[in-house]
């Protein structure tokens, strides 16, 4: 993991659907949608439904649809826990 990285897993109650190391996330949180980036503070935040997107560490940007849950971050380890998740399209570059 490079310093401008962080390691993401997002998790279902059926899956891990996603775990990897990636450059930041824009997630909607229960007061509003806020980014995270490497180096990021101690977080912990409720999620409502609504967009997660992930720019991966080569650049591109992944859309999903995730419904209510959490997300917890602490020392570059962010876990997403989510009921639901679907993507929306495809990996693009910025």
């Amino acid at each position: 993991m490079s310093e401008h990285t962080f390691h993401l897993t997002v998790v279902t109650p059926e899956q891990i659907f996603f775990e990897g190391d990636i450059r930041s996330m824009i997630v909607p949180g229960g007061a509003g949608s806020f980014g995270v980036l490497a180096n990021h503070a101690p977080i912990i935040s409720t999620l409502l439904s609504g967009r997660l997107v992930l720019t991966t560490v080569e650049g591109k940007k992944r859309t999903l649809k995730i419904g209510p849950g959490f997300l917890d971050g602490l020392n570059n380890e962010v876990t997403l826990v989510t009921e639901t998740v679907t993507p929306m399209d495809s990996e693009q570059s910025d």
